[in-house]
């Protein structure tokens, strides 16, 4: 599969066609590698590589979200 191909996958798919490569016993940048992408690529499409799980994860997180707001005001600035 050429990286046209690849990124034209919906994230979950992209994941899965990573998946299925680590299943395979390729290292998490053998997998990137045999895809032609970086990590920017997957990061920019929402697909990211846990290394507790040891797979990659599609994650639907859209936009920028701060998870550690403070709306006390009492945070250091």
């Amino acid at each position: 599969m050429d990286r046209a191909e690849f990124m034209a996958l919906d994230p979950s798919k992209k994941a899965e066609k990573l998946n299925a490569l680590i299943a395979e016993g390729k290292s998490q940048k053998e997998a990137m590698d045999a895809c032609n992408v970086t990590i920017r690529d997957l990061m920019a499409t929402q697909v990211l590589f846990s290394k507790s799980e040891g797979a990659f994860i599609s994650k639907a997180v859209g936009g920028f979200s701060n998870f550690h707001s403070d709306t006390t005001a009492e945070a250091a600035k």
